[in-house]
Formats: C-alpha cells, sequence, structure tokens
C-alpha cells in the first residue's frame, strides 16, 4: 500500500513539474514574439496639412495583449515547477526517513 501511494504521489508531482514547464514554454514563445514585435521597424505616416504632423503606427494593442497573457503564464509555470520539485524532494526525504527509522527498529530488535 505505501508503495502505490508513494508511487501516485510521484505521478502528481511529475505532472505539476510537466505543466509548470510546458507553461514557461508557451510563455518563453509569447515573450520572443513580443520582443520580434517591438524590434520591427515602426512605420511613419505623415499627414501633410497646414503642420506636418507624424503618427508611429505601432502594435501597442498586440504587444500589450501578449503581455498581459504571458506574464500570469510564467507566474503560474514557476509556480507548478517549483511547486512540483518541492512534493518530489520532500517526498522523498520523508520515505527515507521512515526506511530509516525502520532500520533503527529493526537492529534494536536484534
Amino acid at each position: 500500500m505505501q508503495w502505490a501511494a508513494r508511487q501516485h504521489f510521484h505521478h502528481r508531482s511529475a505532472l505539476m513539474q510537466t505543466w509548470g514547464v510546458v507553461l514557461l514554454l508557451i510563455a518563453c514563445a509569447l515573450w520572443v514574439w513580443l520582443g520580434f514585435l517591438l524590434a520591427e521597424d515602426q512605420d511613419m505616416y505623415c499627414h501633410r496639412t497646414m503642420s506636418s504632423m507624424c503618427e508611429v503606427d505601432t502594435d501597442v494593442p498586440k504587444q500589450l495583449t501578449l503581455l498581459g497573457i504571458s506574464a500570469p503564464l510564467s507566474v503560474l509555470g514557476a509556480g507548478l515547477l517549483v511547486a512540483g520539485s518541492v512534493r518530489r524532494q520532500t517526498s522523498a526525504h520523508v520515505f527515507e526517513v521512515i526506511e530509516m527509522q525502520k532500520s533503527e527498529e529493526r537492529s534494536r530488535q536484534k
């Protein structure tokens, strides 16, 4: 029973880590896309009126949308990755302590 519970716990921790890595990769792709949008040459349009008025045509709404999506994905992905890693390490430590206690009990009984 203990082995099955340990495997189930380990599987759920690995699943958390996997989801964290996937979310971080998606966020990274969005950050790269945002970087390309920021690095593009911005077009300037000038209107000929009494005074020359020029406007810069940018994709600010698209850039803000990418930033707004990628930031929470980064935070959530990092949180899941860290939580999964901590769960795995804590689980391994607890089971190691249990095995040491059992070993001490066996040596006392001899």
